[in-house]
Parts: structure tokens; C-alpha cells; sequence
């Protein structure tokens, strides 16, 4: 068990002992100063590594905690100064006047003598502390090291089962779903709640409803609205609207949203799930009316509150009980041991744990996160031994909580506690919240790794360890969520520094250090006095929509500024004295334009312009900022990037940059050696020329491309001959390096794809694992993608010049001494709206003649076959993949049969005019059919067990094909959906 202030001490340390050897020149009495600093933080190492608790238990070690803890952030503000400043003095001199060198001499002199006062002060408070003798009594253990579990991210799957276990679960999911639907033809709206206290499985329960078969096809709208306790009106509205199938993009107000609303759902069914209700007047006083206009609606609520359901006057409210033991334990095993690992040598101490959880699955589950780690039976002894009630802490976040946050080691407590920060089910996305992290300080580079690359493992790690809750429609777990328990955790534990401001508590004390501001806070408290603030975000607050144009004078001692999707127009100058912002996010804002004084940012190392459409051009000083690694200028006003990105040797993420004829120019790539994503926008306005600008950049992993082909696929730019040789040529030279993992294509008006993605691209592109190829509009022939050794997923979609895919894509393969195969690793290939596409093979006669084994797609897992409208029928040899699972296919009007698959388990047919027969798929349990209205035939579907028929005209005739005996654990038959899917949510069935 390690401390926070055990990550700042030895991050500082290492600070101090860089800037000793540093040959900065600096008076006597800052070196001293700086030295003896050194010795202070030295003697910290002393500290217990329990005084973390302690300090929650007794009063005076809190204090001391608090003191001890401020001086921390200090120690961390000074340094980073007199580093900013040191550099500062040692750039050459400007010749403004004949007496700048005098000038500078002086002004470095008054700064030294200021950071050495600054410094004796610090070194004071230190020599206060030291006098608490009793802190200090006892040596500490050695320093627990962060173990980084690297995962094969190809290798994750969303995950619905592993989580659900025990009748009582399964119980309870088919009495209420029994319930609702008996009632579903009532004419009115009617509430269902659960009630439970928090992480008993509320949200899990209300989840398995709403993606349980019969509320699918019995409701024709499905809505699912997470109610946090800061939620804005506005916000639910749009979601609501989203979710049932509008369209409010550009509506703003609760006034224009609400009638909306209410025309998408009227005359519908609708089935509305209100999760984490914390007050009624969400439902009474906003979501009631327009309900009530949709045909029986029906309302699943979850609450801790007994009373919010009552006034919700719910029909019939479901408790949520405590887990038994002997699930429990089931739990715990699944999320903490392997598949393959012996369970037996540890379920014994396992049951004794999870009577200590008391039945609550979010406890079991945090427990089982740190028990994942441990291999032994005696580890595991350890935490079932170990001090799980804490003095101090509210009841319901003690025990397996607190215990799942001590056991973290010191960097991870950092990155969990920074993400308590943030909303209620905030959306944390992975490539972000990194950033924000090493803006923070927090990470430290790992051997083998960028700064960036290991902050996003440490994410990772805390999804591992079940703090963070991956979202299951993101299959690398690129975005996930927090749990409202483990955030309040986080919160009481950094209350003293850190606040999250809602309208409940908006009190911020004077030295404070993070501040985020949620987006119910209508008036933005006085900011400019919280003068060690270290993080300022606020998050899509249209109230917030000036700046004082003095404020940022005073906060001088912040990293990270977030004010994304706020209503400011106008940057002051002030910002220019912000000499500590590392990371800068304007994104969605209504800014015009961005002060020259931004140059004066040399610690800046993230800016985010996403979506500033009313900024139409950067400042010359921008240039200047030498320490930028993440720059994004993508869908904004901008027609000018600057001439100088060359000199950003550290970019690390560059998005949306573009060429002109006075500014950025894209040889300026080749002169940037840590390039790792990069996106190229407009490339229609680039010249080419002889070097490949990419070929050196050995650090690179993701790649877009795009040319502007108008506002949507069916407004498509065309370009003349002239136009798309020069293109083509601007693309040759783009050629990537060989440690390329990411490919997209964007918008590509060429007649050929460029040489280095059709000639031996597994030579040139041995690593590439996706490639999404996305109008690609004039291209007649497709790459030959089966001969990439590392490819995982291929996308081709709007290829309007394809009329028969063929050989050409299956390329030579990839050989080895015995056999060759095609698309050795490919798992996912969706081939989407290709208008013209007629045939489709997958015949390899022309590899057959060797004498090696021929293997075809053997990882494939799913085909995702949409928009094509002309395809006669299936590759012949489809039925050659022995891995095939999963096939959705939809509006392919010419198609006639689907036959002859026998590995498919699960298929979905929808809005197939012309499909007529489903036959010879011996293994599928699963059959989706949707507006199929020739559908009649069905042969040798011999292992079917669930079967969904919509708006099929011919479903009869379909059913009595099949089997007389053949009993179906699912038979559906319904019309009235309109085209809208009610199938289940397909993760389940992943």
C-alpha cells in the first residue's frame, strides 16, 4: 500500500535532481535552497505508508496530512516555474535596444532572488513538519512498483454475461419483463421501479431488460436515459430525441426540444428506462407529458430512494436484495481468475471475502480487481486479513471501496482520484483522459514506451482493476464510465483540494487545486481567486460564456484548461501568462479568433480546436510553441495552417492539418520524428512533390487521408482528370513507414489506389491490423488486402466504381513453408453502401495450382454486408470460412438465396426485397428477419432456437418450413415496426 504523497515525493525528487545537475546558472542562495529542498523531500521517505488512513482516524495527523500535502504542491510549483523561467533567461537575447542585455541581467537577478525566497519558505514549512516526530517512527517498506498488464486490445469483446450471475438475477428479470408486457396494451403510461441501495445492481438489472427479446418486439421506441444528479433539461431532451429517432442538432432549448419529442414518440409504443433517478420532478415535471402522448408507454426506473418512486406514483416497485454468498462467489472467481486457472485452492478464503463484500456485486467486483493480481492463495489471504473499516469514511463507501483504492499502488491512486473528478456518467475517453494525465504530471515514462503510450496502459489498468466500467459498444474500450460509488470515493478523498462544483456544492476553498465545474452551475464563481488552482474544466456550460480579461494573471500555477463546449467567444491576452498550461481544450467553442499572446505559452503541450467553426485563422505565435505533441485543427473555420509545424519536433497527434499556398506544406512531415496519429485533411488543395514525407517516421501507428467530397455521400465533389492525376500523386508520396497500425482512406476522388497500398504492401505495411477504406468513389479495383500478415478489420465502403470484387483483393496471400493463406488474421470485414456492386468471389483458382495448403479468412468472425443493392448473390466458396459466425446483411435487393454456410451461428436479414430462401445453415441458432417480403423458404435449418420475423409478409410460410418437431426458444412474428430495429442488442450474442 502506497501514498499519493509517495508518487509526488520521488516524482519531485527527481525534478530536484535534474535541476541540480542542470547547468542552468543560478545565484548561490537558489542552489542552496534547491539543495536543501532536495534533502526535505529525502527525508519524507521516512513517512509511514498507513498515514493516509491514519490521517482519516486522527485529527492531528490529518492535519499534518493537509500541510504535507499543500507543501507537496508547492514544492511541484516553484520548481516547474523556476525550470519555465531558467529557460526562458537562457534563449538569445532580442535586439530591441542597446540596453536588453542589461535588462535581462537584471530581470533574471529580481527572479532568482524571488524563487529563493519562495524556496526558504517552503524549506520552513518543511522544518515545521519535521518537528511531528510521531509521523516518522517507522521505517517503510520498499516502493510498490505500478504492474502494467499489457493486453492484446484485438483480442476484447464487448462483454454482457460475465457480470450477470445467480437465478435470482434471472428471476427477476422475467417477472418484470412478464409484468410489462401483460400491461403493454393499456393506453397509458405506467412507472416500474427498482429500488436498491447504491451498487447492489440496479443499472444491471434495468439493463437486462431493456435488452430482453420481448420488450423489443413489443415497443416500438426504446429509449435509455442516464439521470445524473446534475443533469441538464436540454441534454435529456436531445438524448431522448436521438435515441427514438430524430433529428435536434440545432436546437438548443427546452422550448424547441420538447414538441419535438413529443411528434417522434406519438402514436408509438414506447419503452423509456430512467436510470439513477435521484429526484422525481425529472419525470413530473419534464419527461411525463410528452410520454403520456406515445402509445402505453412504459417506464423502468432505478432508484436508491423509496420516495422518488412513490411520488413517481410507480406501479410496482422491484427491491433489489443483497447477493447471496454462493453467487457471490461465483462472481468473484469469473472477474478475478482466468478461464483456465485452478478456482478450487481458492474458493475457500474467496468465500470468506465475499461475506466481507455483504452481497454488493460493485464491492465483489473492485475486490476481485485487486485479487486479479495476485496468484497466490497466500496474497489472497492477505487482503481477506487486511484493514478493510476505516474511521472516517461515510458507511457506504468503506470497506471493499476504500480497500480496492488502498491496495492501488501510488501512480494508479493518482489517476483514479483525477477521474473522480469528472461528471457523473461522463463518457472518459481513453486518447483524453492520457492527456490530461501528462499534463498533470502524473506519468512517468516506462521502458519501451512514449509518455503517452504508457498513461494509456495505466487506463487501461484501472478498467483491469474494475474502477473504471468499460463501455460495451467500444470493443478496444476506447471510452468508458466511472460508478457514482467509487466517484464519491474518489471525491471525499480529495475534498481538501479537489471539487467538483454543482449547484449542491459550490463552495470552493481559497487553495484549491483541481476545480471542474458541472454544466448545472449558472453563475461561474470568482476563478481568478483560487490562485493554486492546478486544473480548471468546465464541460458544455452554456453559462459560462466570458472571461474576465484579467483572470488568468492569477492563476499561475495552471496545467490544465478545459473549457469545451462553453459559450465564449473572445480568448483574452491575459492567457499568455499562463507559463505552466500544458494542455489547452477549446473544443466546441464559439471562439472567433486566438490572442497573439498564445506564443507566450511555452509549456503548452496539447491544443484542441475540434470544432471551433467560427475560427478562421491561427496566430503567427502559435509557431512558436516548441513544446506542442498534440495539435487538432479538424472541422473548423481554418483555411491557413501556418508554415512552421516542422519545428514541433515533439508532435506526437497531429489532426486536420491541410496544405496552402503560403503556409504548412507537407514535406514539413518528414522533419517530424515522434509523429505517432496523424490526420491530413483537403488534400485535394495539395502539390506533390519527389520525397515521401512519411517514409521516416518510424513511430507512426494511425493514418487518415481525406479529401473534401461535399457534405455527404450523396453530394459528391467531382473532380477533373487533371485534378485526379495531381491527387494521385500528392498520395504516392504519402507513403507511410512500415510501423503503421491504423489506415483510413477518407474521401478519395483517384482512379488507382497509390502503389505503396497494391504493390507488396505486407512489405511495406507488415504491421497494419485496420484499414477502412471510405469513398473511394472513382477506385475500380480494390488493393490486395489478403496479403497483409497483420490485418484485423477491413472496411470498404461507397467504392461506387466497384461492380465485381475479386481476386484482385484476395492478392497472392501470405505463404509459409506449408500452406498459404488468405487474410491470416482478419475478423471483421464490412463491405457497406456499394451502389454498383454486382458480384462478389472468393475464388482462389489461380493459387490452386501450387502445391502448398490454401487457407482462406480463417480468423474471420463477422460480415457485415449493407447498401448493396445490385449484388446477384454470395461468394460460392463463403462456405470455406470454418470460422464465420455472424453475418448481417441488409439492403441487398438482388439477392435471392442465402445457402450453403455451415459454421454461421447467428444471421440478420433486413430489407432484402428479392431474398426468398434461407438454407443449409445446419448450425444456426439465431435468424433476424426484417422487411423481407418474399421470404418464404427455409431448408435444413435443423439447430435454429430463436427466431425474430418483422414486417415479413410471407412469415408463416417461412415457419412451416422448418421441422414439425423443431421446438424455437424464441418464435417471433410481429409487423408495425417500420423499418426501425427492435431486434435485441447484439452484444449479446457476441
Amino acid at each position: 500500500m502506497g501514498t499519493v504523497l509517495d508518487a509526488l515525493a520521488w516524482k519531485f525528487l527527481e525534478k530536484l535532481g535534474q535541476l541540480i545537475e542542470d547547468e542552468v546558472i543560478m545565484t548561490l542562495s537558489v542552489k542552496r535552497g534547491i539543495e536543501s529542498l532536495k534533502k526535505n523531500l529525502e527525508f519524507f521517505n521516512a513517512v509511514r505508508e498507513d498515514a493516509e488512513a491514519l490521517a482519516m482516524e486522527d485529527p492531528g495527523i490529518d492535519s499534518w496530512w493537509k500541510n504535507m500535502r499543500n507543501v507537496m504542491f508547492d514544492v511541484d510549483d516553484i520548481v516547474d516555474l523556476f525550470m519555465v523561467h531558467s529557460q526562458k533567461f537562457l534563449l538569445p537575447p532580442r535586439p530591441v535596444c542597446c540596453n536588453q542585455p542589461l535588462f535581462s541581467s537584471f530581470a533574471k537577478f529580481s527572479f532568482d532572488h524571488r524563487i529563493a525566497k519562495r524556496i526558504d519558505n517552503i524549506n520552513e514549512k518543511f522544518e515545521e513538519i519535521k518537528m511531528n516526530k510521531e509521523m516518522f517512527g517507522f521505517e517503510r517498506t520498499n516502493r510498490q512498483q505500478v504492474q502494467i498488464t499489457i493486453v492484446d486490445r484485438s483480442q476484447t469483446s464487448p462483454v454482457d454475461e460475465l457480470e450477470v450471475v445467480g437465478e435470482d438475477i434471472r428471476r427477476a428479470v422475467d417477472d418484470m419483463v412478464k409484468m410489462i408486457v401483460s400491461n403493454s396494451n393499456d393506453n397509458r403510461s405506467t412507472v416500474f421501479g427498482i429500488q436498491g441501495m447504491g451498487g447492489i445492481g440496479k443499472t444491471t438489472l434495468a439493463q437486462k431488460i431493456y435488452n430482453e427479446q420481448r420488450i423489443r418486439e413489443k415497443f416500438q421506441v426504446h429509449i435509455w436515459l442516464c439521470i445524473s444528479q446534475n443533469y441538464t433539461e436540454t441534454s435529456l431532451l436531445k438524448q431522448a430525441i436521438r435515441m427514438a429517432g430524430g433529428i435536434c442538432d440545432q436546437l438548443e432549448t427546452k422550448t424547441e426540444l420538447l414538441p419535438l419529442l413529443v411528434d417522434t414518440i406519438r402514436g408509438k409504443s414506447v419503452f423509456l428506462v430512467l436510470d439513477d433517478v435521484w429526484k422525481s420532478d425529472v419525470w413530473i415535471d419534464l419527461l411525463r407529458s410528452p410520454s403520456e402522448r406515445g402509445l402505453n408507454s412504459r417506464i423502468p426506473v432505478t432508484s436508491r430512494n423509496l420516495d422518488v418512486l412513490v411520488e413517481m406514483h410507480a406501479t410496482y416497485t422491484h427491491r433489489v436484495n443483497k447477493m447471496n454468498d454462493y453467487d457471490g462467489l461465483e462472481l468473484l472467481m469469473k472477474m478475478s481468475l482466468g478461464p483456465y486457472e485452478q478456482r478450487r485452492e481458492f474458493s475457500g478464503v474467496g468465500y470468506q471475502i465475499v461475506k466481507k463484500c455483504d452481497g454488493l456485486p460493485l464491492a465483489i467486483k473492485v475486490v476481485a480487481g485487486v485479487l486479479s493480481s495476485k496468484k497466490t492463495k497466500a496474497e489472497w489471504e492477505s487482503i481477506r486479513d487486511s484493514k478493510w473499516s476505516i474511521h472516517g469514511l461515510p458507511k457506504e463507501l468503506g470497506g471493499p471501496l476504500y480497500l480496492s483504492y488502498s491496495n492501488l499502488p501510488p501512480e494508479l491512486k493518482q489517476f483514479f482520484l483525477w477521474c473522480a473528478l469528472l461528471p457523473s456518467n461522463f463518457g472518459i475517453h481513453r486518447d483524453a483522459v492520457a492527456y490530461w494525465w501528462v499534463a498533470e504530471g502524473f506519468v512517468t515514462k516506462m521502458h519501451g514506451y512514449s509518455i503517452h503510450e504508457a498513461a494509456e496502459e495505466y487506463y487501461h489498468e484501472l478498467i483491469r482493476m474494475n474502477l473504471l466500467q468499460p463501455k460495451p459498444e467500444f470493443v478496444d474500450k476506447w471510452m468508458s464510465t466511472m460508478h457514482d460509488l467509487l466517484r464519491s470515493l474518489g471525491q471525499f478523498l480529495t475534498k481538501d483540494h479537489s471539487l467538483f462544483m454543482n449547484m449542491e456544492n459550490s463552495k470552493a476553498l481559497l487553495n484549491l487545486r483541481h476545480l471542474v465545474i458541472s454544466n448545472d452551475v449558472k453563475e461561474i464563481p470568482a476563478i481568478e481567486e483560487l490562485k493554486c488552482l492546478r486544473s480548471l474544466l468546465i464541460f458544455n456550460n452554456k453559462n459560462f460564456k466570458t472571461i474576465n480579461k484579467d483572470i488568468f494573471r492569477e492563476l499561475k500555477h495552471i496545467r490544465v484548461l478545459v473549457l469545451s463546449g462553453t459559450s465564449i467567444q473572445v480568448i483574452p491576452e491575459s492567457v499568455g501568462n499562463l507559463l505552466l498550461l500544458r494542455l489547452l481544450d477549446l473544443s466546441y467553442t464559439k471562439i472567433k479568433k486566438l490572442p497573439e499572446s498564445i506564443g507566450n505559452l511555452t509549456s503548452l503541450e496539447y491544443l484542441s480546436l475540434h470544432c471551433c467553426r467560427h475560427l478562421d485563422s491561427l496566430p503567427a505565435s502559435l509557431m512558436r510553441l516548441s513544446n506542442i505533441s498534440f495539435l487538432e485543427l479538424e472541422q473548423t473555420g481554418i483555411d491557413h495552417v501556418p508554415k512552421g509545424i516542422a519545428k514541433f519536433q515533439k508532435l506526437y497527434n497531429l489532426k486536420g492539418v491541410f496544405e496552402s499556398a503560403s503556409g504548412f506544406r507537407l514535406d514539413e512531415l518528414q522533419c517530424l520524428p515522434n509523429i505517432q496519429r496523424l490526420r491530413i485533411v483537403k488534400l485535394e488543395k495539395a502539390t506533390p512533390g519527389g520525397a515521401f514525407v512519411l517514409r521516416n517516421s518510424l513511430r507512426l501507428r494511425e493514418l487518415w487521408f481525406r479529401c473534401t467530397m461535399g457534405a455527404n455521400t450523396h453530394d459528391i465533389t467531382h473532380y477533373q482528370m487533371n485534378e485526379i492525376e495531381r491527387i494521385q500523386q500528392v498520395y504516392e508520396m504519402l507513403s507511410p513507414s512500415s510501423s503503421l497500425i491504423y489506415l483510413f482512406f477518407e474521401g478519395f476522388p483517384g482512379v488507382r489506389f497509390p502503389d505503396w497500398l497494391c504493390s507488396e504492401p505486407e512489405y511495406k505495411m507488415p504491421n497494419l491490423g485496420h484499414m477502412y477504406l471510405n469513398e473511394c468513389i472513382s477506385c475500380s479495383e480494390l488493393p490486395p488486402a489478403g496479403q497483409m500478415p497483420e490485418l484485423l478489420i477491413l472496411q470498404i465502403r461507397c467504392a461506387d466504381a466497384v461492380v465485381n470484387i475479386g481476386s484482385e483483393l484476395l492478392g497472392k496471400g501470405v505463404s509459409s513453408a506449408t500452406h498459404i493463406t488468405i487474410f491470416p488474421k482478419l475478423k471483421l470485414l464490412h463491405i457497406i453502401d456499394m451502389s454498383n456492386l454486382e458480384s462478389w468471389s472468393l475464388n482462389t483458382g489461380n493459387l490452386r495450382g501450387r502445391s502448398e495448403q490454401l487457407v482462406l479468412m480463417p480468423c474471420l468472425k463477422r460480415l457485415f454486408l449493407n447498401g448493396c443493392p445490385k449484388l446477384r448473390a454470395l461468394p460460392e466458396d463463403l462456405h470455406r470460412i470454418a470460422n464465420l459466425r455472424r453475418i448481417h446483411i441488409e439492403g441487398a435487393h438482388t439477392l435471392h438465396e442465402i445457402d450453403n454456410l455451415p459454421s454461421v451461428l447467428w444471421l440478420k436479414v433486413k430489407n432484402n426485397r428479392c431474398l426468398r430462401r434461407i438454407s443449409n445453415l445446419c448450425i444456426l441458432q439465431d435468424l433476424f428477419a426484417q422487411d423481407c417480403p418474399a421470404l418464404d423458404q427455409a431448408e435444413n435449418l435443423i439447430s435454429l432456437k430463436r427466431l425474430h420475423m418483422v414486417d415479413c409478409q410471407n412469415a408463416k410460410q417461412f415457419r412451416m418450413c422448418l421441422l414439425e418437431d423443431q421446438q424455437l426458444a424464441v418464435d417471433v412474428v410481429t409487423v408495425g415496426a417500420d423499418g426501425r430495429d427492435i431486434f435485441p442488442d447484439e452484444t449479446l450474442y457476441n
